[in-house]
C-alpha cells in the first residue's frame, strides 16, 4: 500500500510522466500484477489509443484504462454482486415519472410541477447528487428531521426535503435489491473492493480528476487502502495552494492534501510528491508566459516580442466566426500538421454545433463534435410516440402525419420518394377536407373532389380527381390496417407488458428492423458512416426502453396515457454514442469536460462575457442559501454557484493552456438575432498579457470598413466562389473594379474543368438581378393557346405583377388549401343565398319590396338551409364552433334581406338578373377583346346583381356586387387596371341590354352593398323603430352613379320632395334638386362611355403583354397598398427591396376628376390616331 502524487502545471508533463512509468513497467514485465488507469469517460478513448500506440511495448495484457463503473463492473464480476439488474439513464427518467404520478397528491411543493415536462429531468440531477454525495434515503430522513426541529430553517427547504423523500423512498422501493442504477455502481464497488483479490495485487493511477465527488473520495480511499500502490495525478503548482482559496489550483491541491492526510491515518506508505516544475509542452513564448502568468495578479505584460503563438479573434456574427476559424484551420494544416493535431472548445453546444457542423463541411474539414445528439427525432423514435399520441388524442393532425413522415408506414423495398409524394397529397387532402377523429375511417368523407366554388358544384369525379384519390386512399390504407390493429391491442391492454408488448408487434407488423437496417445500408454507400451507426443505436435504445418499462412495470396496471408519460420520459433519455470515424480529424468539445493530450493547436471559441467565466442563472433544485444549511449539519453536496464560479478560473486556465504551438481565441460581436454581444474579460487579458492585437473577422470582405487581407477568404473553392460573388455583386453596384486577388481567383474558377459550370450558372444569379426573362412564344402558346379565356380578377394580377399572373396561371402554382372559413368562401355562401332567394321570390312572383321582415328572414334561413350542405365540404356543419358561426351569417343574410326590401320600397330600380354568367357557352356572351397575331382574349365572369329601371321609353342598367367588407370605387386602381370588375361587368351589361330590354338601353351606375350585420353605438337610448332606421343608413351603397337627377330619383325615390343626403345611394341632392358633386359620387354620361372604353383598353394591354409571354418581377406600390400584401409568390419571386436593383413600380396618386380628365385625354388622343 502506497500512494504517490504527481503535480504540476498545464504542460508539465504529468500524463507523460505515468504514461512512462507504465511502458517501462511493461517493458520489465509484460505479465504481471494488473495496472489500471482510471480516468474520467471523456479521455477514455484517446487514453486507450495512446495506450495501444506506445511504441515498444510488446504487449497490453497487464494494463488497461477504465472508468469508475467499468472498474465497478469488472470487480463485481470477480467477487458477486452483478446480478442486479442495471437501470440505465432512460430507465431511472422512467423510473421517477412513474413514482411521480403516484405519488402526485403526496407531495407539497412540488404537486403543481410534477407533470410538467423537464421535471423528472431536475428531480433525477438532484437524486443523482444525492448519489455521488452519500446522502441515501436514511441520511436524507435524518436531515429532514433536523431541519423540521429547527424553528430557523427556511420553510420551503423544509417542504423540499419533505417532497424528495418520498420521491426517494418510492425509487428506492421499487429499485430494492434487484435493481441497480447507473449511480449505485460505485457504492456496490466500495463494498467490493476489499474482497477483491484483483485489486489487491493491483498497481492503480488515476488521472484526468480536479476533484472529486464524495463517494468517488470514499472509493479511492479504499483503493489506496487495498491496492499495492495508487498514482493520483492532480494539477496544482504548490502544496501552499491548498490554503489559498482564490488560488488557480486550490481545488487539486487541497484534495492532494485530504488523500494524504487520509494515507497517514490509515499507516499508508506516502511516497510523497512528485512535483514536475519544467515546462515540457509549448513551442511558442507566447503560450509559456501565457501558462505562467494567467491566474497572476496584477496582470504584466511580457517584454519578449509575441511569436505568433496566440491569435485573437473578433468575428461579425458567430456564423463569421466559424468561417474565419475554418480559415484558420486549413492555413494550419497548409502548413504541414494533421488535422488530429487540433482541438476546438466551447461552452455553447447549442448556438455552435450547427454552424461547425454544416461550414466544416464546405472546407472539407473532418470534424468529430463529441456532443452527444438526442435519438428524439430519429424515425423509429418518432414513430414510437407519435402513434400513442394518435390514440390518446383520437387521431389529430400533427401526431398523424408525424408518424406518416417517418416513412416507416411505406410497403418495405417501395420507392421512397414516390410514396412521399403520395403522402404529401393524402396530408394536403386531410388540410383541406378537415379529417380527424372517427373520419379517418367513414369512407364517406374520402371523396376526392376538388372544390372550385358552388357556380361549379357537382357529384361526379373527373377522372383526374378519381386517380387522385386512389393514390390517397393507397397511402390511407397502409397507416389505418397497422393502426386499428394497435388500437385494438392498446384497448384491451391493462399492464406494462401487454402495452409494450402491442407497440412492439405494431413494429414487427410494419417490418421496422429491416426498414432501418436498409436505411443504414444506403447511409453506408454514401460514406456517412455516422448517420449509419444511428439507426441501429435506435433501434437498439428502442428495445433497451421496453425491456426497462417491462422490467419496472411489467405486471403493474396502467392507463394508455400513463404508459405515454413514462415512455415519453425513457425516449426522451436516448442519445447516439458517437465514436470518432477516423483518427484524423478536428476534435470539439466543451471547455468544462475536455480532457485533451498532444494538441499542436487549440481554438477556444465563443469566448464571450457570460461564456468565459460562464454565467450561472440557475441554481438548481436546491438554492444556494440552502445548501449552506447542508453544510451546517455536516452533508457536503456539490458546490454552490459562488464556489463553482472559483473553479471558472481553472477550467479556462485548461483551455487556455492545451495547446503546444498555437492557442486561437475567438469571440462573436453579434448572435444570430442581431443582438449586441460583449468580449469576455479575458480578451482583454490576454492582450495585456502579451500585447497581441485582436483581428475583426468579417463574413464577407467587403462588409469591413478597412482594407482587410483578402487572400485569408480564398482557402478552400467551395466557398471561396460565395466570397467572389458577393465582390463581383458589390464592384458592380460601386461600379468599380475588382482587386487583383478576386480577378485572379475569378480567372481560375472560369478556367477550372471542375467548377466552370457551377462558376457561369452563379455568375447569371449575380448578374440578372432578380429579372426574369420573358416566355418564348412556343412557351407562351403552350400555355395559353391562342385564345385566353380569363377573368377580370386574372387581368388585374397581371397588372399588380405580372409574374404573380405568370406563376398562377402559367405555372398554376396555388396556396395549400385548407380546412378553414375564408373571406371567398364566405362571399361564396352569400352570392349563392341570394341567388337561391331571387329564384325563389321569382317562382312565387314575390316582389321585395312587398315582403316582410318576418318573410325576409324566413328567406333568408331557407337559403342558407339549402346552400350549407354543398359549401365547402360542409366546414360550416362540422362542429359546434362553426355552427356558431353559421348563426352569424345567416343574420347577416337576414340583415341584408330586410335591407334590401327597404331599398326597393324607395326605388325604381328593380333587379334584372342575378348571379348573371357571361363568358363561352354562356347565356350572355363573353367580352371579347382582339389581340394582334390572330389572338383573342374573353373575359367571363358572374354580375351578383343587374337593376334596371326604364321611364320615357328609355333604360338603364346599374351593377349592384355584394361584399363581406367594406368597399369603394377608387379612380386610381381603376386607372391603373386594379379594378376593372365593376366597369366591365357595366360593360358587358350594356353591351347585351338587348338580352332583357326592348329600347335603349344605358349604363346607370356600379354600386356596392356591403353585407354585414352592423352594431350601433349610441349614447342615447334609441326605441326600436329608431334603432331599425340606423341600421338601414349602415347599408347604403357606394359607388358610381349616373350624374342624372332622373336616375338618381329613380334609385331614391326618397329624394324626390325633400333633398338631402341619399340613404340608399352616394348621393346628395341640394334643395333646387341639383346634385352636389362635391358631396357625391356622380359621373355624367359621356365620362362613364370614356370609363367603359378606357377599361376595354386596359383589357387589351393586359392581353398583350400575356400573351407576349411577360413575367416581369414587377409589383405595383400605390400610397401604402402594395401587390406583395398578402401575395402568396412572395417565397417564389424573393423580391427584395433591400436590394438596390429591386424595387416598386410606384404608381401615380390624383384625384378622381384628375384621373377622369386623363382618361378623356387618352380617349381623344387614340381617335386622332
Amino acid at each position: 500500500m502506497a500512494l504517490t502524487i504527481i503535480s504540476g502545471r498545464s504542460g508539465s508533463g504529468k500524463t507523460t510522466y505515468i504514461q512512462n512509468e507504465i511502458t517501462n513497467s511493461l517493458n520489465e514485465h509484460s505479465i504481471g500484477d494488473p495496472i489500471f488507469i482510471i480516468i474520467p469517460d471523456q479521455m477514455s478513448f484517446s487514453t486507450e489509443f495512446q495506450l495501444t500506440n506506445t511504441s515498444g511495448v510488446g504487449g497490453m495484457i497487464r494494463a488497461q484504462a477504465t472508468t469508475f463503473k467499468r472498474l465497478a463492473w469488472r470487480v463485481l464480476s470477480e467477487v458477486g454482486g452483478i446480478s442486479r439488474e442495471e437501470i440505465n439513464g432512460f430507465g431511472y427518467r422512467m423510473l421517477i415519472r412513474s413514482v411521480l404520478l403516484e405519488n402526485a397528491e403526496q407531495l407539497s411543493l412540488f404537486k403543481k410541477s410534477a407533470g410538467k415536462r423537464g421535471f423528472t429531468e431536475e428531480v433525477e440531477s438532484i437524486l443523482k447528487e444525492f448519489s455521488r454525495y452519500s446522502l441515501d434515503y436514511a441520511k436524507l430522513t435524518d436531515l429532514k428531521v433536523t431541519l423540521e426541529n429547527n424553528p430557523d430553517a427556511p420553510a420551503t427547504l423544509k417542504k423540499k426535503m419533505h417532497d424528495l423523500q418520498i420521491i426517494m423512498n418510492g425509487i428506492e422501493s421499487k429499485l430494492g435489491t434487484t435493481y441497480v442504477d447507473s449511480e449505485g455502481y460505485i457504492p456496490l464497488l466500495i463494498q467490493a473492493v476489499e474482497e477483491s483479490n484483483l485489486m489487491k495485487q493491483s498497481h492503480i493511477y488515476i488521472d484526468g480528476f480536479n476533484s472529486f465527488t464524495t463517494r468517488e473520495f470514499e472509493l479511492v480511499t479504499q483503493l489506496i487502502r487495498i491496492a499495492k500502490d495508487v498514482t493520483i495525478v492532480l494539477p496544482f503548482d504548490s502544496e501552499m495552494d491548498a490554503t489559498e482559496v482564490q488560488s488557480l489550483f486550490h481545488q487539486p491541491a487541497l484534495l492532494a492534501q485530504k488523500l494524504k492526510d487520509f494515507a497517514f491515518q490509515y499507516g499508508v506508505e506516502v511516497k510523497g510528491t512528485v512535483h514536475l516544475a519544467e515546462q515540457r509542452r509549448y513551442q511558442s513564448n507566447d503560450l509559456k508566459y501565457i501558462e505562467k502568468s494567467l491566474g497572476q495578479y496584477p496582470v504584466e505584460q511580457m517584454t519578449e516580442q509575441s511569436d505568433g503563438g496566440l491569435q485573437i479573434i473578433g468575428a461579425t456574427t458567430r456564423k463569421a466566426e466559424i468561417h474565419g476559424i475554418a480559415r484558420e484551420i486549413r492555413r494550419f494544416i497548409q502548413e504541414g500538421n494533421r488535422y488530429r493535431d487540433i482541438a476546438i472548445l466551447y461552452r455553447q453546444a447549442d448556438a455552435y454545433d450547427p454552424l461547425i457542423t454544416t461550414i466544416f463541411k464546405e472546407y472539407e474539414i473532418p470534424v468529430f463534435v463529441s456532443q452527444k445528439k438526442p435519438m428524439l427525432h430519429h424515425p423509429l423514435i418518432e414513430l414510437s410516440r407519435s402513434v400513442l399520441e394518435v390514440i390518446d388524442r383520437d387521431w389529430l393532425y400533427e401526431p398523424v402525419f408525424r408518424a406518416i413522415k417517418t416513412d416507416l408506414f411505406f410497403p418495405t423495398g417501395a420507392n421512397t420518394g414516390v410514396w412521399r409524394e403520395r403522402a404529401d397529397r393524402l396530408e394536403n387532402f386531410v388540410i383541406a377536407n378537415g379529417i380527424y377523429k372517427e373520419r379517418w375511417f367513414d369512407d364517406h368523407r374520402w371523396l376526392y373532389k376538388k372544390y372550385r366554388g358552388l357556380e361549379f358544384y357537382s357529384k361526379n369525379q373527373t377522372d383526374d380527381e378519381r386517380a387522385m384519390q386512389a393514390e390517397i386512399e393507397a397511402v390511407r390504407s397502409v397507416v389505418i390496417e397497422p393502426m386499428r390493429v394497435l388500437m385494438t391491442a392498446l384497448k384491451e391492454a391493462q399492464t406494462g407488458i401487454e402495452y409494450a408488448t402491442a407497440l412492439f408487434e405494431f413494429m414487427e407488423t410494419l417490418n421496422v428492423y429491416d426498414k432501418l437496417d436498409s436505411m443504414k445500408t444506403l447511409e453506408i454507400e454514401k460514406g456517412r458512416l455516422l448517420e449509419a451507426s444511428e439507426h441501429e443505436q435506435a433501434w437498439n435504445g428502442f428495445v433497451d426502453v421496453l425491456d426497462q418499462f417491462v422490467a419496472m412495470f411489467g405486471n403493474q396496471e396502467m392507463t394508455i396515457r400513463e404508459v405515454m408519460k413514462i415512455l415519453d420520459e425513457g425516449f426522451d433519455t436516448l442519445e447516439f454514442s458517437r465514436i470518432p470515424p477516423s483518427v484524423d480529424q478536428v476534435t470539439v468539445a466543451t471547455a468544462d469536460l475536455a480532457r485533451l493530450s498532444n494538441m499542436k493547436a487549440v481554438f477556444v471559441i465563443g469566448v464571450n462575457d457570460g461564456a468565459f467565466p460562464t454565467r450561472i442563472e440557475f441554481e438548481g433544485m436546491i438554492a444556494d442559501s440552502e445548501r449552506e444549511w447542508f453544510s451546517k449539519m455536516g452533508h457536503e453536496i456539490a458546490p454552490t454557484s459562488k464556489e463553482r464560479l472559483l473553479e471558472e478560473d481553472l477550467i479556462i486556465y485548461s483551455a487556455f493552456t492545451a495547446a503546444s504551438d498555437k492557442l486561437c481565441v475567438s469571440y462573436a460581436l453579434s448572435d444570430e438575432e442581431g443582438k449586441s454581444l460583449l468580449p469576455s474579460l479575458f480578451i482583454k487579458k490576454l492582450q495585456d498579457l502579451t500585447g497581441v492585437e485582436e483581428q475583426i473577422i468579417y463574413m464577407t470582405p467587403d462588409e469591413a470598413l478597412t482594407s482587410v487581407d483578402d487572400w485569408s477568404y480564398i482557402s478552400h473553392p467551395r466557398t471561396a466562389i460565395a466570397y467572389l460573388m458577393n465582390q463581383i455583386r458589390q464592384s458592380e453596384h460601386d461600379q468599380q473594379p475588382l482587386s487583383a486577388e478576386w480577378q485572379q481567383l475569378q480567372k481560375y474558377y472560369e478556367n477550372d474543368l471542375t467548377w466552370r459550370t457551377t462558376f457561369k450558372r452563379l455568375m447569371k444569379s449575380v448578374t440578372n438581378h432578380n429579372k426574369t426573362e420573358d416566355l418564348e412564344q412556343n412557351i407562351t402558346d403552350a400555355l395559353y393557346g391562342k385564345t385566353i379565356t380569363s377573368s377580370v380578377s386574372r387581368v388585374e394580377k397581371y397588372f399588380k405583377c405580372p409574374f404573380a399572373h405568370f406563376a398562377t396561371y402559367g405555372l398554376k402554382l396555388n396556396e395549400r388549401e385548407e380546412y378553414r372559413l375564408d373571406p371567398p368562401t364566405i362571399g361564396d355562401l352569400f352570392h349563392a343565398a341570394l341567388k337561391w332567394i331571387s329564384d325563389k321570390t321569382t317562382e312565387e312572383d314575390l316582389k321585395w319590396g312587398q315582403l316582410s321582415i318576418e318573410e325576409c328572414k324566413k328567406l333568408a334561413n331557407d337559403a342558407v338551409q339549402v346552400v350549407v350542405p354543398l359549401l365547402y365540404h360542409q366546414i360550416l356543419l362540422s362542429s359546434a364552433r362553426y355552427q356558431y358561426i353559421l348563426r352569424k351569417l345567416t343574420m347577416i343574410v337576414e340583415r341584408t334581406m330586410i335591407s334590401m326590401r327597404h331599398h326597393a320600397r324607395n326605388s325604381g330600380f328593380t333587379p334584372l338578373a342575378i348571379e348573371a354568367a357571361f363568358g363561352p357557352n354562356e347565356a350572355i356572351p363573353p367580352l371579347t377583346i382582339d389581340l394582334p397575331n390572330k389572338k383573342k382574349m374573353q373575359i367571363r365572369g358572374r354580375i351578383d346583381r343587374i337593376d334596371s329601371t326604364k321611364f320615357d321609353d328609355q333604360a338603364y342598367l346599374r351593377i349592384v356586387d355584394y361584399k363581406s367588407s367594406a368597399q369603394k370605387l377608387d379612380m386610381n386602381d381603376i386607372y391603373h387596371g386594379l379594378s376593372l370588375q365593376m366597369l366591365t361587368y357595366l360593360d358587358v351589361a350594356v353591351e347585351n341590354a338587348d338580352h332583357w330590354m326592348d329600347v335603349p338601353t344605358e349604363a346607370g351606375g356600379v354600386l356596392y352593398v356591403h353585407m354585414h350585420n352592423p352594431m350601433l353605438k349610441e349614447e342615447k337610448i334609441l326605441s326600436d323603430s329608431e334603432s331599425e332606421s340606423e341600421i338601414l343608413k349602415k347599408f347604403k351603397m357606394s359607388g358610381l352613379v349616373l350624374d342624372s337627377p332622373d336616375v338618381i330619383l329613380e334609385m331614391d325615390e326618397s329624394l324626390e320632395d325633400i333633398g338631402g343626403r341619399s340613404e340608399i345611394v352616394p348621393v346628395y341632392v341640394k334643395k333646387d334638386g341639383t346634385v352636389s358633386k362635391g358631396m357625391s359620387s356622380v359621373i355624367n354620361q359621356e365620362e362613364l362611355g370614356d370609363l367603359r372604353t378606357f377599361v376595354r383598353k386596359k383589357h387589351r394591354e393586359a392581353g398583350e403583354g400575356i400573351m407576349d409571354g411577360k413575367t416581369t418581377i414587377s409589383p405595383f406600390k400605390l400610397k401604402q397598398k402594395t401587390a406583395c400584401d398578402y401575395c402568396p409568390q412572395k417565397s417564389v419571386c424573393q423580391f427584395d427591396t433591400t436590394d438596390l436593383n429591386q424595387s416598386y413600380r410606384n404608381l401615380s396618386v390624383n384625384k378622381s376628376d384628375e384621373v377622369i380628365d386623363k382618361i378623356k385625354k387618352e380617349a381623344a388622343h387614340n381617335d386622332s390616331n
